[in-house]
Order: structure tokens, then C-alpha cells, then sequence
């Protein structure tokens, strides 16, 4: 005999299918790649992306930047975040920046004032102990580096010098789960009054988080492990580039443009908008298209957001399972 088919209906469920079909109108008339803004004749910025080595040492590419964005250590002890920050500092990149992730331990002091036995034994050597080589380490901080470009002027056969800056902002924390360094409980508050939310959009900006924002490489399971607080404002201030880790399944790489519509859907999708919300997409992608039918342009779409999640590891057992991603701006 036949089973009985059961059909299981979440609610808000044909707001979120609804969303979602208007998104992928949209999406179909916006190719990410067609509006990625290159800088003409200018040599490439090469970013190398990596998260969550817990003490494994793979193999970095060539590149102009190197962002480990957490968990570069198993358990945090001193000699394992020494022994991470003497590999990082011996890698050729001109420039290398590092944030924590949860496991990084030894670099969040209000964690061990309150869990001392996480010091595993350590009585007298602090973060502040820490050689940290040609490292640069990013708390909710931000620093601006400059790349020097070389622009070729074929029509003279000459090559002209030229720079390039990069604002790169860091955070090392995500949301709780168990107790670990750098977790928060997520609220609406607590992005918009870190140093990210004091940035404005801006060209060239590298945002580094140890968590992923919510649906955007976040995935665990059937559960999305994303904060959607830090997609808030990563949506606002749409940087270039947004480097991540934490979540080791969810590796890979994804371009996307965060205009109003993809922030409505998103906003649907969490549970924060209605169908006054879905109302809203439908006027915006009707308005989108029709200002590419007379020519008027693409609308809100601008620019293209590279999301990475780096995490190298995999398994159980936190074994090297992952390339690491270079990315080109």
C-alpha cells in the first residue's frame, strides 16, 4: 500500500517562496560579474583567504595580502598561538593581517579571567608576551594599507606607478553556543555599536569576521549558523570583499550584490519583514526592469560583494580538508 505523503508548512512559508522568486527575477537580470568594477589596465590585488588552520599548516599562495580570519589555534594555549603567529610571519605576503576566532583563547582576556583553567597550566605568560613578527592583529579595528599599482599606457609603451589603499576592518567574535573566546549574545545592538558600524560604504573595503553573516555561507547541517545582525550590516555597508570562517562546512566562495531587493528578501527571510515587505520587492524589481527596458541603467545594483568562507579544516576531526581561496580585486 501507498504511504500517506506529509506535507509539513512552516509558517510565513509562501512569503518566503514568494521573496525568493522575486529575488531570482532580479538575479536574472543582474549578473554579478557585469557590474564588478575593475580598475582599467591596473595590476590585481591579490587577497590570500584562510580561517580555521587549529594549528595545521597548509600551503599559502602568492599574494599581495594574507588575512587569517580565526581559529588559528586548536586549544589557544601560549605556545600554540606563538608557535601560529612565527608561521604567519615567516610567509613572503607584503602585508598580513590576523584576527581570533573562538578557539584563539589566549588573546581574549576577559574569557580567561572568567575560565582560568582555559590558561592550561600558563601562570606567567600573557597575550601581551606574544612576539607577533610582522603580524598585524585587528579587535574591532581597522587599518588602511596601501598597494602600490603599476599601470601600463600601452599607447606610449610606458608603465606609470600608482597606489591603491584598502580599509580592512577585523572582528574575531560570533554568536554564543558554548563557552568559548569572543562570543556574544546576538542582539540588534551589538554590530551597529562595534567599529564596523561606524563605517560607511566605501570602495576598497575588506571587512574579516570569524562568524559568517546569516545565509550567506553560514549553512551547518539543515541549520544557517549565520548572525543575521552582522548581515545587517554587512548589507549597509556593502564592502568588496568579506572574509569569514567558523562554520567549516559552509566553505567556499560566493559574489553577490547587496541592493535593496536582496535586503528585503533577506529581511523576509529572518522573520523581520511582512508582506507589506513583499509588496515593496515587487515595486523595486518592477522598477529595476523597467529602467533597463528604456536604458536608464541597473538600477540599485553597483557593485559586487566576493563573500569567502576560508575554513580550511573539515571533519570531525579537524583535519586539512580545504584549498585556501585567493581572491583578486
Amino acid at each position: 500500500m501507498q504511504q500517506p505523503t506529509i506535507t509539513i508548512k512552516t509558517r510565513g512559508r509562501r512569503k518566503r517562496d514568494l521573496a525568493t522568486h522575486l529575488l531570482n527575477i532580479h538575479s536574472s537580470g543582474a549578473s554579478p560579474s557585469s557590474t564588478t568594477t575593475q580598475i582599467v589596465d591596473a595590476r590585481p590585488v591579490q587577497i590570500v583567504c584562510v580561517s580555521d588552520t587549529h594549528n595545521h599548516r597548509p600551503l599559502l599562495p602568492p599574494g599581495d595580502i594574507l588575512i587569517h580570519a580565526g581559529d588559528l589555534t586548536e586549544n589557544g594555549s601560549f605556545d600554540e598561538v606563538q608557535a601560529g603567529l612565527h608561521w604567519l610571519s615567516s610567509q613572503p605576503h607584503p602585508h598580513k593581517i590576523l584576527i581570533a576566532g573562538n578557539h584563539d583563547v589566549l588573546l581574549d582576556e576577559m574569557f580567561l579571567a572568567k575560565y582560568p583553567e582555559r590558561r592550561y597550566g600558563e601562570t606567567t605568560r600573557t597575550k601581551a608576551d606574544l612576539k607577533w613578527g610582522s603580524v598585524t592583529y585587528l579587535e574591532d579595528s581597522t587599518i588602511t594599507i596601501t598597494i602600490s599599482d603599476r599601470v601600463n599606457d600601452e599607447s606610449e609603451n610606458t608603465s606609470q606607478a600608482g597606489e591603491r589603499k584598502l580599509a580592512i576592518y577585523g572582528s574575531p567574535y560570533t554568536p554564543v553556543y558554548m563557552p568559548s573566546a569572543f562570543q556574544y549574545s546576538p542582539s540588534p545592538d551589538f554590530w551597529s555599536n562595534s567599529k564596523l558600524g561606524t563605517l560607511l560604504p566605501q570602495d576598497d573595503l575588506i571587512v574579516v569576521t570569524h562568524g559568517p553573516p546569516k545565509f550567506y555561507l553560514d549553512r551547518r547541517g539543515f541549520h544557517r549558523a549565520g548572525c543575521p545582525y552582522l548581515l545587517q550590516e554587512i548589507s549597509r555597508v556593502c564592502p568588496r570583499l568579506h572574509i569569514f570562517g567558523h562554520i567549516h562546512a559552509a566553505y567556499g566562495k560566493e559574489d553577490v550584490i547587496l541592493d535593496r531587493i536582496r535586503e528585503a528578501h533577506d529581511d523576509i527571510m529572518i522573520g523581520w519583514g511582512g508582506w507589506g515587505k513583499v509588496v515593496w520587492m515587487v515595486v523595486l524589481v518592477g522598477w529595476t526592469r523597467c529602467k533597463q527596458a528604456l536604458g536608464l541603467g541597473r538600477g540599485n545594483a553597483s557593485k559586487v560583494t566576493t563573500l569567502v568562507n576560508a575554513s580550511v579544516v573539515g571533519g570531525s576531526r579537524n583535519g586539512l580538508k580545504n584549498e585556501v581561496i585567493v581572491v583578486e580585486l
